[in-house]
């Protein structure tokens, strides 16, 4: 093939530019941004390029007021920083007023001297298309660099580590500047990677590599703490992949780590407070145990939510004057030689860890050795103490009682001064109804005295009545961060299975029953509610029961916790990224298939599996990979038709848990008992709505499929059927076509597609009806031949302004196959046939 001049070579690229939805722009620094150069696809939006660089409209004119101050304020903090390059989101208005959102990518050019010269840009039209379009544009740019620039903008850091001690690097992508080091630092040789990993964890670490890359693993990730270059301690998740040489060796490390800090800090939060709101629940269980039982268990709990090593509480006497010391943490018993004392002291004469009895405050130190006027010193014999806490326990304005913490491994904070003092006002409310009458300690009063406390915190107190669906006799007031009033449920507008997600409700029945009738005192579940707005959230429900003089269930206290984040970290995090990973090593559908499968066998107790694709014809589902079953087995099961059992219970579209013989019970009898098999699940993959395939997956050990299992296991689902319906999109654009023809070829107007040398691709219907010609006849076919001799240079002359883009509408007459002349009006334009250029014409009769 002959190489293009640069006169074709710019037609080429200008046909490519206007044919694409991506504006081209040149601005002028000046006010308004005046426009040098505008691409012809601006009249997408109603405009013509002469209207922009003839002046009479500047780019600023097209701004949405409501965005352009925005615009304009950013162009100015990039230009200010002497960056090169930036992108903006905002909308447009049309020339008919329409809104449309464009990202505008822009580049800033500036002479020698560094003064600003003129700006470049492209604007997208991103208003009916996914963010994915604009991937597709980025990746006609030159992959290399997009790469690169993509990398080191996002907050994965991209390690090639050879496979020597600490693990040497290779190659760091520039962002691990967001720890505070160079990529030079690692290249250079000056620092290896074991060099940043916390000394904590650089054992385990260690021990994870050797045991992935001696067992043969390919891949494998794990959690632990690095340190940046200002010595601050970040969590990383590490996902690694190993490269190894003919020989079967390890030579390589290829990872990414991703910074999940935040994750870990809400994880952390969210467990200290169910650890406390646990602690609560088991106070208020506690009313018939001792006072000193009660102070005991409320120290220690202060100790572990903390992470102390050390505690002790202390109490006021009624006259203020004296403090003592009623319970010692078991740490203390075990090193302090005051064991045996109950050490009891005047107010007056109080060190340090009396502070706050005179301040009314909690005090914190974390340098305990460090100078201060308000230290007596250590007794004989007392422990050696690095970080101290003391908190003040107050009834009403009067402080009635000391927690003292020490020996956190780390420093203390004000999530711990209001863990224990939640905590505390929690005990002594229970010590004060210790000491009140019998019947004021009932179930609805300590509700009411909970609700209180956790009023502020995530955790919703309810009161159920154990009757159907659980109508609620008590909900506190934090029911309102899912929407809801107290009196939605009180007034019995709302029953609590109203709000449980149909999807789980017969399972949370179902648990409810099962502990009833096991006699169970309380228990926990996970499952999802939808709050008032119809967002969906997983909540850890915990529940105790409760029964009357018979033993019959009276009610059903219980709190849930909405884990909603916490869900989403251990199930949706890192589903895609482990998905598309594992899909991008297989080299055929089949081995695409079989991959999906061995994904969904990480997850325990799941050891062995089928999957099935949905036969659109039949509406069969066929056995396309298998794993960790018996051919016998895999034979039996190969196809489920599409009125067996096990194909309804997919259709139903609902993942279904049972023991492999309740399964085989109503499938296919005995058969199979064979195989061994006993936790089963049937899991439907769909996309937007419909099931495309199933999941068949079993346990050789385990008699059921947890339920935190089968969260991950319907997560896992869900993004196979998204996997499997991209897979699918591009073998259906040839029925696509077949079914756009079919539309086409029941209209009146005459169409004609034609080849950028004007020879008929295809004509429809309408032309055989009303012209006269067969298919056959059109097939080698001019366009001209259509007309008349007299019109061949009016339309040829048309055809070569359609041919560099632009759009005419014309009057002419079309020639009949046996001779008529009839008066038409057709409108032709550039389009595409087949992945090809081609050009359309539509005509309508005019007589």
């Amino acid at each position: 093939m002959p190489f293009l001049d640069a006169e074709s070579m710019e037609e080429v690229f200008s046909s490519v530019v206007n044919s694409s939805p991506a504006v081209v722009f040149v601005w002028r620094e000046d006010e308004g941004w005046p426009v040098d150069f505008v691409s012809e696809n601006i009249s997408q939006f109603g405009y013509d390029p002469e209207e922009f660089t003839s002046g009479k409209l500047r780019y600023v004119d097209i701004l949405h007021p409501d965005d352009a101050g925005m615009v304009m304020s950013e162009a100015s903090r990039h230009v200010s920083k002497e960056d090169t390059s930036f992108d903006l989101r905002y909308r447009i208005l049309t020339r008919s007023g329409d809104v449309r959102w464009v990202d505008e990518r822009t580049s800033v050019h500036y002479d020698d001297s560094g003064k600003l010269k003129f700006y470049h840009g492209i604007v997208v039209d991103i208003t009916e298309q996914r963010m994915d379009d604009i991937a597709l544009l980025d990746g006609a740019l030159e992959m290399k660099n997009t790469l690169e620039s993509v990398i080191n903008f996002s907050p994965v850091v991209v390690f090639l580590w050879r496979a020597e001690e600490d693990w040497p690097v290779e190659f760091v992508s520039k962002n691990i500047d967001m720890f505070g080091y160079s990529v030079e630092d690692f290249t250079s040789g000056e620092l290896v990677y074991g060099d940043i990993v916390h000394p904590d964890d650089i054992d385990r670490v260690r021990a994870g590599v050797s045991k992935s890359t001696e067992g043969g693993y390919s891949d494998f990730f794990q959690e632990y703490r690095i340190l940046t270059r200002s010595g601050e301690v970040r969590w990383v998740d590490e996902r690694t992949h190993l490269h190894h040489n003919s020989k079967g060796e390890v030579t390589y490390l290829q990872g990414i780590i991703v910074d999940i800090t935040g994750r870990k800090k809400i994880e952390n939060v969210l467990h200290t407070e169910e650890m406390r709101i646990e602690a609560l629940l088991n106070l208020y269980q506690m009313t018939d145990s001792s006072v000193q039982e009660i102070i005991d268990f409320s120290r220690e709990e202060a100790v572990r939510l903390t992470g102390s090593q050390v505690g002790y509480l202390a109490f006021l006497s009624e006259d203020e004057k004296t403090i003592t010391i009623d319970s010692w943490s078991e740490e203390v018993m075990k090193e302090c030689s005051l064991k045996d004392k109950k050490p009891e002291s005047h107010v007056d004469h109080v060190g340090l860890w009396g502070e706050s009895l005179k301040q009314k405050l909690p005090i914190i130190i974390n340098d305990y050795s460090a100078e201060n006027p308000s230290k007596k010193g250590y007794p004989e014999g007392h422990m050696d103490i690095k970080r101290f806490l003391s908190i003040p326990i107050f009834e009403r304005d009067r402080v009635v009682a000391l927690v003292g913490l020490g020996n956190k491994s780390e420093d203390y904070d004000l999530s711990d001064v209001r863990q224990v003092t939640l905590l505390m006002n929690g005990m002594w409310n229970i010590l004060l109804h210790k000491s009140a009458d019998e019947e004021l300690r009932r179930s609805l009063d300590i509700q009411k005295i909970l609700g209180d406390v956790i009023k502020s915190s995530p955790a919703v107190v309810f009161l159920w009545r154990a009757e159907e669906n659980w109508p609620v006799e008590f909900v506190s007031e934090n029911v309102s961060q899912f929407g809801y009033s107290v009196d939605d449920f009180i007034s019995g507008k709302l029953v609590y299975g109203d709000i449980v997600h149909p999807y789980d409700l017969e399972r949370v029945q179902k648990e409810l029953a099962k502990r009833v009738d096991a006699g169970f005192m309380d228990f926990n579940q996970e499952y999802r509610i939808f709050t008032k707005f119809g967002d969906v959230r997983w909540v850890d429900e915990r529940t105790f029961i409760k029964h009357d003089e018979a033993g019959n269930v009276r009610y059903l206290q219980g709190i849930i916790v909405d884990v909603t984040d916490r869900k989403h970290s251990d199930d949706f995090m890192h589903v895609q990224l482990d998905l598309d990973t594992v899909l991008s090593s297989a080299n055929t559908i089949e081995e695409t298939f079989e991959q999906m499968l061995s994904f969904s066998l990480k997850v325990d107790p799941v050891d062995s599996g089928r999957f099935y694709l949905l036969d659109d014809v039949t509406g069969d589902l066929k056995l396309v990979a298998h794993e960790g079953l018996s051919e016998r087995f895999v034979k039996d099961t190969s196809v489920f038709p599409r009125n067996s059992v096990q194909n309804r219970l997919v259709m139903t579209g609902q993942p279904v848990y049972k023991h492999h013989s309740e399964l085989n019970a109503i499938g296919t009898g005995e058969k199979l008992r064979y195989e061994g098999l006993h936790g089963a699940a049937i899991i439907p993959v769909k996309h937007e709505g419909k099931v495309i395939a199933a999941l068949c997956l079993s346990s050789h050990s385990e008699y059921e499929i947890p339920d935190n299992s089968r969260s991950s296991l319907e997560t896992i689902a869900n993004q196979i059927g998204i996997a499997i319906s991209k897979m699918r999109s591009s073998s259906g654009i040839a029925q696509k076509y077949k079914d756009l023809r079919s539309l086409v070829d029941m209209m009146d107007e005459l169409m004609v597609v034609m080849d950028v040398e004007g020879y008929v691709l295809y004509a429809n219907k309408a032309v055989a009806d009303y012209l006269g010609f067969l298919e056959d006849d059109l097939s080698d076919m001019h366009y001209l031949e259509l007309h008349p001799d007299s019109e061949w240079d009016r339309v040829d002359s048309v055809l070569s302004k359609v041919k560099v883009g632009k759009t005419i509408v014309f009057e002419t007459s079309m020639v009949g196959a046996e001779g008529p002349l009839h008066k038409v009006e057709s409108r032709l334009m550039c389009g595409e046939w087949s992945d090809q250029p081609c050009v359309i014409s539509t005509s309508r009769f005019l007589d």
